[in-house]
């Protein structure tokens, strides 16, 4: 079987390691509560888009401090696959990670000033929201989420190679 014998005992900082399981959490929160708000009715949709924008804005802070960790903490090598394809995939899937998440919040963000979000949360008025088709930031919104969901399942292909295939628990950098 191949081994690639990676280092796995250098770590994460303490810091990184809960901000990517904290925002692992929140995006597999928000990602279904995002896909549920696109087929109930604006009444019901109002609760759910204060939750929806907090947690939002809670994820995209943590994408903030975590890219600055990025930089300014030491972290582990690179994982090696024995494929210099597959590194570099690896290496494009996180960061992609971080600009992913940071334009999946600005168009939330835009979305909640330009599709009248702000106005009807204000007023208690959900119809002040504007149809979806009239919200370009809400298509861009929707459709860097489907992007996410597809580099989350990427992430999750890799982690289980690395588990089943190389025979390495890469977890261990990220616990």
């Amino acid at each position: 079987m191949l081994s690639m014998n990676n280092d796995l005992t250098q770590k994460y900082s303490k810091g990184t390691i809960a901000i990517h399981w904290v925002t692992a959490i929140l995006i597999m929160t928000l990602f279904p509560l995002g896909k549920y708000m696109e087929s109930i009715s604006l009444t019901q949709k109002l609760d759910l888009v204060k939750i929806h924008a907090m947690l939002g804005i809670i994820v995209f802070l943590l994408t903030l401090i975590r890219s600055y960790l990025f930089f300014k903490s030491k972290r582990p090598a690179d994982l090696k696959t024995g494929s210099k394809f597959n590194d570099k995939l690896a290496v494009w899937i996180h960061n992609a990670f971080y600009f992913l998440l940071i334009a999946i919040s600005i168009a939330g963000i835009v979305t909640m000033f330009f599709g009248g979000y702000i106005d009807a949360l204000k007023n208690n008025a959900p119809e002040m929201i504007l149809q979806k088709e009239n919200v370009v930031s809400l298509r861009a919104h929707g459709l860097l989420a489907t992007m996410m969901m597809i580099l989350l399942v990427f992430h999750v292909v890799g982690v289980l190679k690395h588990y089943v295939i190389l025979k390495e628990n890469t977890l261990r950098r990220m616990s």
